[in-house]
Formats: C-alpha cells, sequence, structure tokens
C-alpha cells in the first residue's frame, strides 16, 4: 500500500470511533468507545472517592478537591474609604486580588465554549449581610482545592506574608479545614476577614460537594477510573486533542470535566500545510 499522510490539525483521521467509552457496573459490560477526556456527571457523582483509589496505585492523576470561595469581609466604613481610592485601606484587598489574578489559568474559547477552569470576576461584586458588614467575593467560579488550608498556602500565603512586611496584623481566628478558614487582618484603624469557605452545589446525592479532578499530564487513558464508578457519573469522550501551553492547563476541574466540547486541534505555525490540506479535503 502506498503509503498515506494526513495533514494534521487540517485534515482528520478517518473511521475514528464515535462513541464514548463507558461501564456498566451492574451487568459488569464495558461499551466500545474512545477513551479520550473524562466526561463527569455532577448530578450523579456522589463522592466517593473510588476513582481516586482505583487511580492511586496506577497514574495518581484523580484527586478528589472542593471548591472554595475567598472573600473579604469589612465594616460600610472601610468599605467607603475603599471605594474612595484610600490606598492603605485598600492595601489587603489589592494584594490579595493580586494573588487570585496570578493563580488564574491561562485558557482559549474553544469551540465557542470558554475553558472553565476559573474566571475572576471583571469587578467584585459586594454582599450586604444582615449584620451590615459587607462581603466582597473574588472569584465567580470556585477555586478548587483538597483543603482550605492548602488553598491558602499555594494561593494566598504570599500575599498574606507582604501585608505582614507592611505592618498588618495577621491571625487565624477560624479553623475548619477542609471546609473553612477565616483570618484576621487588621492595624489600628481598620479590622478586616479573609474567609475561604466551601462552595454548597446544594446536589442531594453529593452533599460534600467533593468531587474528583483530572491531571492529565499523568493520566495514562486506561479507563480504570470509569469501571470502578458505581453510579454511571464518569465516562471517557473522544476528544483527544489536550494539547496546552502550560503546565498547569492539563488539570481539568470539575467544571471543566462537566463541560463537553471544550478541546479543539493544536495551532499551527505553517501555513502551507493550511493551504496544501485545504485543497487536499476539496478534492476528494
Amino acid at each position: 500500500m502506498r503509503p498515506y499522510t494526513l495533514k494534521y490539525p487540517y485534515e482528520r483521521v478517518p473511521n475514528l470511533p464515535s462513541e464514548n467509552y463507558r461501564y456498566d457496573p451492574k451487568a459488569g459490560i464495558a461499551y466500545p468507545g474512545y477513551k479520550g477526556r473524562h466526561i463527569l456527571y455532577l448530578n450523579k457523582c456522589t463522592g466517593c472517592s473510588l476513582c481516586d483509589l482505583t487511580c492511586q496505585n496506577i497514574a495518581e492523576a484523580i484527586t478528589m478537591v472542593y471548591g472554595y470561595d475567598v472573600s473579604l469581609q469589612l465594616d460600610e466604613k472601610t468599605h467607603g474609604e475603599i471605594l474612595k481610592g484610600n490606598k492603605k485601606v485598600s492595601e489587603p484587598l489589592d494584594e490579595i486580588l493580586l494573588s487570585i489574578n496570578n493563580a488564574q489559568l491561562v485558557f482559549r474559547a474553544r469551540k465557542g465554549v470558554a475553558h472553565p477552569l476559573m474566571a475572576i470576576y471583571p469587578e467584585l461584586k459586594s454582599v450586604r449581610n444582615d449584620d451590615g458588614t459587607i462581603l466582597m467575593r473574588f472569584n465567580q467560579e470556585p477555586l478548587w482545592e483538597h483543603r482550605s488550608d492548602l488553598l491558602v498556602s499555594k494561593y494566598l500565603s504570599r500575599s498574606l506574608t507582604r501585608l505582614k512586611l507592611k505592618g498588618w496584623r495577621i491571625s487565624k481566628i477560624v479553623d475548619k479545614a477542609p471546609d473553612a478558614e477565616v483570618y484576621s487582618i487588621e492595624n489600628d484603624s481598620v479590622n478586616l476577614k479573609l474567609i475561604v469557605e466551601k462552595r454548597d452545589f446544594k446536589l442531594d446525592q453529593n452533599k460534600k460537594s467533593y468531587f474528583p479532578q483530572v491531571d492529565y499530564g499523568r493520566c495514562v487513558f486506561c479507563g480504570f477510573c470509569v469501571d470502578a464508578c458505581p453510579f454511571y457519573a464518569l465516562e471517557m469522550s473522544t476528544d483527544i486533542e489536550l494539547s496546552t501551553l502550560t503546565r498547569q492547563g492539563l488539570i481539568y476541574n470539575p467544571v471543566a470535566l462537566a463541560a463537553k466540547g471544550v478541546t479543539a486541534p493544536p495551532p499551527s505555525s505553517n501555513p502551507i500545510d493550511a493551504i496544501y490540506g485545504w485543497i487536499r479535503a476539496r478534492l476528494k
């Protein structure tokens, strides 16, 4: 046979299976399909961790995580000073916002769907509590991590250290890891609270709001996690184009796994291949 070369990504490999790989634990039957990116059904996942346990001795690609919200609680007077542009009062707000923005993963809109890893509010949203205090939330999509203290260490520790060097007094006043942590940030005239708390997704079958996260830099696409799930919450899709420019971009949190059709072919810097593939596709 003559060698046949496809100009990927401008030409597609024919006759690839279009079905997702899935497993029926009750019947003990695995349905044939392509083992690409996982699809997570949030309304079926119970947070049982069987997929994580199965993967531990294979690739350690799955981690069970919670979704967290990071907020700053302040009184109305302090909130007014921040709106007026008082730089001294707004130092904690600026430092924490800088950390959250640095933690934001770089993603692109793929096939018209934004890759929902982490989205920062273009403007901070303020909510007035019943006691008159103001709550300013830093993130729109939840920040995903295994424990609240790990999230603080990973995203916020540098900001807290810089605030201490600027003369702010910081202490942990609530420690309910992995669910929540509260820090007091104060100086002689201002008293703020940094609140890291777990988001409740209000799913009856998963009251802990505990979901798997997949690192595709480690995943070997064996499908054992799908086999281990007794609640039909995991499948493997036909999405195989997972290339990214950052190592962190290979980590898909539960919201990203629940989205469908977020992958896209990698870009090519060779316009000749693009033209050649376009011509061949129309001559067929």
